[in-house]
């Protein structure tokens, strides 16, 4: 029994089933407020010095209010592959699982908002984890890419890695520390299967070199003239009786026994 065993036997109830209905709920609220010109972008994001400084503590909240776009069409889209992704999900690990999923890679943003308190952080390398999680759960699902061109999820994901490697180098502060909490959170939930994976790979690619190199090994050869089912496949290869030795048509019956 894994740690997530153990925490879900104890905690398990605590689960909130539909998890992503919720997140895309919080989301919808603050284009709501954006829209309505209730709240601004600087209102929503999080950065550890207002939090400390002025207590504004609704900011641990409200950054997860954070919509990727205000256009209703894309918004609408974003919301329905979220839902699609979450609700896979948690269907694959079970709501507790997936719930703590989520709550790992919401406490190690807002750990990031504290280790360097003028960072601007965001939701979008968070939420953007859920994706890389899809991806590999489900590689093989395909996306059609401006409705027209299908793309397999996996390659979408390796797109995402790569992107957020590049903010790790070339990023702001916020960003950087944002990918690095994704990072982290992604190990820890997928590192040891990947580790395993690698693993069970090269022993697969070993497996197959020996059995090539097997292969390639001739079954018969002939004592005498040293040919093989291999340089002469066209040659018959018989054992002699008396002295246990292989040999070909040629010379089983010329060769002197030992």
């Amino acid at each position: 029994m894994n740690i997530i065993d153990k925490l879900e036997k104890r905690f398990g109830s605590w689960a909130i089933p539909n998890l992503a209905i919720y997140l895309i709920a919080i989301q919808a609220i603050g284009v709501v407020l954006l829209m309505g010109g209730y709240a601004k972008e600087v209102d929503l994001i999080l950065h550890g010095s207002s939090v400390v400084d002025r207590g504004e503590w609704w900011r641990l909240l409200s950054f997860m209010m954070m919509p990727k776009t205000l256009s209703p069409i894309w918004l609408f889209f974003a919301f329905y592959i979220f839902y699609l992704m979450g609700h896979a999900l948690e269907e694959r690990w079970g709501a507790f699982h997936f719930n703590l999923f989520i709550l790992c890679g919401y406490l190690l943003t807002v750990l990031m908002a504290f280790i360097s308190p003028g960072a601007i952080i965001t939701n979008t390398y968070f939420l953007g984890c859920v994706f890389m999680a899809f991806a590999t759960l489900f590689p093989n699902v395909e996306f059609r890419l401006f409705f027209i061109l299908p793309v397999k999820v996996k390659w979408l994901g390796w797109l995402t890695v790569g992107a957020y490697v590049l903010t790790l180098f070339s990023g702001d502060a916020g960003s950087r520390l944002c990918v690095l909490a994704a990072f982290i959170n992604y190990g820890l939930f997928f590192g040891k299967a990947l580790v395993n994976s690698f693993k069970a790979g090269k022993r697969r690619k070993a497996f197959q070199s020996e059995q090539a190199v097997e292969a390639d090994q001739p079954r018969h050869v002939c004592a005498e003239c040293g040919a093989t089912d291999k340089s002469d496949p066209a040659l018959d290869f018989r054992y002699c009786s008396t002295c246990a030795q292989c040999f070909c048509e040629k010379h089983i019956s010329s060769h002197e026994h030992t």
